[in-house]
């Protein structure tokens, strides 16, 4: 784990405590969204080296 994703988890880990259950499924919604895009992402380019291949 780099040094940016140790930060970005610490930072996480003191915040979440102190944030209401509204915000809390704000940021799950939001972190669930980015990761469905990730995976779209992989996919997609694992689609685009099959047809090249």
């Amino acid at each position: 784990m780099s040094e940016k994703e140790k930060k970005i988890l610490e930072t996480f880990g003191k915040v979440i405590p102190d944030l209401s259950e509204m915000e809390k499924e704000k940021l799950l919604s939001f972190g669930e969204g980015m990761a469905f895009m990730k995976d779209r992402q992989k996919q997609k380019k694992k689609e685009g080296e099959k047809k090249s291949e």
